[in-house]
């Protein structure tokens, strides 16, 4: 039974056979009239050590029933999660809930961070971690490197490629803990900077573990955000909840803090539905820090398509206005080297009909991902998925109905 209905007054709670269904979020979503089926609608929960009775809640049934309820309310298309801490409790999440699948990290230590996503909107394109070869460092990062995940979002007939990576960052306020949270967060911006935001969208979201507009270290620490919410190619959508007092985190009755959020790039900039960003509070549970987790969910909502909530002229407006590229173009694919999933991004000034075709390095083909397709004018995406090839050098070559060709070469890594 779904639980999406919601009620959003405090105090009012209905109780059916599946469970509760009157719920409330502490910010209220301003966009609550549009269908969530027509938005792309994103979570981050750290779920506190989920299924690990000796750590975390002592009633791990109790816990997983509660998770269970809240995911079926919110119903996420993608939901970062973190201190997952029994692999087969989490998979039994991911087997009771229709429509869903979920992968988690297998980190040398007993918590470990994941994804959820809603195989209707959400097609998986391919994960690994952001480590090393990225330019990480275990140190810094806790031993828990960014998990990244390349998804296909497809909701109301729009779709885009979107780059997610989920964290667990470094926790605790001391000095070290609070250096080692600043220098992760800036070599994961050099990375971002480098290898996704120049040509996809980017949603960085999870256990930050501490606040965005200030260190929860002391009132005169930056935060180590701090370097994303000066950079006008990100926005951190949740950041107006920290200027709110929200609290993600909080423990019984101590004061809490805003240390789980969600960051975007440039490109799904115009995509957040500003005011849909919440705290997500179920007072239905009693005692939720103790029986269900530490953390709160963090949401926020996109519109993939662009056209919600405008009036007709506003459509003319920004049909009119959309950037069509001067120029058709083959981009570089993305991951470069890759295994065994990559995608390839074109532009195309003009609607045409076109091929991508892959060639191993003696010039045979071995692929046609495109082949004589029409598409529209502007930027586009393709995913190649290699498993049945060899490691070593490929290229790829796109053809429209002119007669005009592009060659770029990758590298696959097995």
């Amino acid at each position: 039974m779904s639980l999406r209905a919601r009620i959003t007054i405090t105090g009012i709670l209905f109780f059916l056979a599946a469970g509760p269904v009157g719920l409330f979020a502490q910010y209220s979503d301003e966009w609550a009239h549009i269908p969530r089926s027509e938005t792309f609608d994103v979570v981050t929960w750290n779920i506190e050590w989920f299924g690990d009775d000796q750590n975390g809640p002592s009633d791990t049934e109790q816990q997983y029933t509660h998770v269970k309820w809240i995911i079926e309310d919110l119903q996420p298309d993608l939901m970062a999660v973190q201190e997952i801490a029994n692999p087969a409790q989490f998979q039994r999440l991911v087997d009771d809930l229709d429509d869903y699948q979920g992968f988690i990290t297998n980190y040398s230590q007993p918590q470990q961070v994941g994804f959820l996503y809603n195989t209707n909107t959400v097609d998986s394109l391919f994960s690994s971690l952001v480590d090393t070869d990225s330019g990480q460092n275990s140190f810094y990062w806790a031993g828990r490197f960014p998990l990244e995940f390349v998804i296909q979002a497809r909701v109301d007939g729009s779709s885009r490629i979107i780059y997610a990576v989920g964290i667990h960052a470094k926790a605790f306020s001391d000095p070290e803990s609070y250096d080692r949270r600043v220098a992760a967060s800036q070599d994961i911006k050099a990375y971002f900077d480098q290898s996704v935001t120049p040509h996809s969208a980017l949603i960085f979201l999870g256990d930050y573990n501490d606040d965005v507009i200030r260190s929860t270290r002391g009132t005169f620490f930056d935060s180590p955000y701090r370097n994303f919410l000066d950079d006008p190619d990100y926005t951190i959508v949740s950041e107006p909840l920290s200027r709110q007092a929200a609290e993600s985190w909080k423990r019984g009755t101590r004061v809490g803090s805003m240390i789980d959020h969600i960051t975007i790039n440039h490109h799904l900039h115009d995509k957040w539905l500003q005011g849909s960003e919440m705290v997500y509070v179920p007072d239905y549970i009693g005692d939720f820090s103790n029986t269900t987790s530490d953390h709160r969910p963090v949401y926020a909502r996109f519109d993939l398509s662009g056209t919600l909530n405008a009036t007709s002229a506003e459509l003319d407006r920004a049909d009119s206005s959309q950037d069509t590229p001067m120029r058709t173009e083959l981009l570089g694919n993305y991951p470069n080297p890759f295994n065994p999933v990559t995608v390839i991004p074109f532009n195309l000034a003009e609607p045409s009909r076109i091929s991508l075709t892959i060639y191993n390095a003696l010039g045979q083909q071995v692929a046609r991902p495109v082949s004589e397709t029409q598409y529209r004018a502007g930027s586009h995406s393709v995913s190649f998925n290699a498993r049945n090839l060899s490691s070593g050098f490929y290229f790829y070559r796109l053809e429209d109905d002119s007669g005009w060709s592009q060659t770029r070469k990758m590298i696959l890594v097995k």
